[in-house]
């Protein structure tokens, strides 16, 4: 297992796909951070429709916007740290190197324990990061567009910091699940990128039509909308919106929800891993 580590631990620090898609997401939380920290409170086109010289203060943001910049990492890294689970094994495929990978190391389970392990360790070791620069963004730009109190120490803050390491890693898994699954690197980054973005906002629609209304409140269980619970400063919802597009899920439930979908995946990919020839 130890050799396994290793070698995964190398495979990993000498693609030149890791690093460029580690740091792409450093780069792009940042640039999100700075916005969200300076629309805080007040959106732009908001201040744009104030006149000039009216001298109205401005709002100052909330603790939930506080914490919605600490989460900006979960925006683009989540996709991100997806595709580094995706060429975990699906560059094996691609590249054919799967057979010399398991001529090295013979035993599956330990090659996948090995994938499993180095690609989680990465993806958490880039979401701690991406909310390390977003915190820096808000000691360095935040000065002043935050209200008396607002800050680090608040419970429900730590818990959307935690929550969105915790979905950064599990996308990197549902990443590596795909790829493992499918043994095909388009196909696995398509679904990747298409059902979190277009498969469940089309079925969230679907369940919002009056036929099918018995059914609506299930669209808060569909996975990635679940999982995004994890980064949910608050779980209230507007009456006035559509029960088929109410996350009013707990962090707790949607969590275990979107965990639950990608263990299901993993152990399905296993099996067919130890089944299927190479």
């Amino acid at each position: 297992m130890r050799g396994a580590l290793v070698q995964e631990w190398i495979r990993l620090r000498t693609l030149r796909s890791t690093w460029w898609l580690s740091g792409v997401s450093l780069v792009v939380t940042t640039m999100l951070a700075v916005a969200f920290t300076l629309t805080a409170g007040t959106s732009t086109a908001a201040r744009l429709g104030l006149p000039r010289g009216a001298g109205s203060p401005a709002v100052l943001g909330d603790q939930a916007s506080f914490a919605l910049v600490l989460s900006s990492a979960m925006q683009m890294t989540t996709l991100l740290v997806g595709l580094i689970g995706v060429f975990a094994f699906g560059h094996d495929y691609r590249h054919g190197t799967i057979l010399p990978m398991l001529t090295s190391v013979p035993r599956r389970n330990s090659l996948a324990s090995a994938k499993l392990v180095g690609v989680a360790l990465w993806a958490a070791a880039v979401g701690v990061l991406c909310i390390a620069l977003s915190a820096v963004v808000l000691v360095v730009v935040g000065g002043g567009r935050f209200a008396p109190g607002v800050g680090f120490a608040d419970g429900r803050t730590a818990r959307v910091v935690g929550g969105t390491v915790i979905l950064v890693v599990l996308f990197s898994l549902i990443g590596l699940g795909l790829g493992w699954l499918l043994r095909n690197v388009p196909a696995a980054v398509s679904l990747l990128f298409v059902l979190p973005v277009a498969v469940e906002p089309i079925l969230r629609v679907l369940l919002s039509v009056d036929a099918l209304h018995s059914l609506a409140g299930a669209g808060r269980f569909l996975p990635f909308t679940a999982g995004g619970q994890l980064v949910a400063y608050t779980t209230k919802v507007d009456p006035s919106v559509p029960e088929a597009f109410r996350n009013d899920l707990s962090p707790l439930a949607g969590g275990l929800t979107f965990t639950a979908v990608v263990a299901v995946l993993l152990v399905i990919s296993a099996v067919l891993f130890r089944r299927r020839d190479a």
